[in-house]
């Protein structure tokens, strides 16, 4: 079964695609914070993870970097609202870019392709 971790420092956010995701059959959970990310992804198996670029302690490149060191086992969603970064975050790792806002439907697509 597909598993999910989002991070994103704008909790809201990360409720409102939390609730998405559920509604899509995708268990996930989310934290706000680089750090806690990296522990996160060093014990758990996740299928999808959606990354927001600016964290307050880090950059979602960081978390790209770290990823990297370890065997490619999931899609990797970056959320930005800065499109212009779309290249180099799949260059860099990523396999989708989904700029914000984005909306359901949005996510359900993706969620279909993977």
């Amino acid at each position: 079964m597909k598993n999910a971790l989002i991070i994103d420092d704008e909790v809201d956010l990360c409720k409102l695609l939390s609730l998405q995701l559920k509604s899509l059959g995708i268990p996930n959970e989310y934290v706000n914070t680089i750090r806690d990310a990296k522990e996160k992804f060093r014990v758990n198996p996740y299928a999808i993870i959606f990354l927001d670029l600016n964290l307050t302690d880090g950059t979602g490149f960081e978390m790209l970097d770290f990823m990297s060191a370890f065997p490619k086992r999931q899609k990797v969603i970056v959320i930005s609202a800065y499109d212009n970064e779309r290249e180099k975050v799949l260059t860099q790792g990523a396999d989708f870019f989904l700029p914000k806002p984005f909306t359901k439907k949005q996510v359900a697509q993706i969620i279909d392709f993977i």
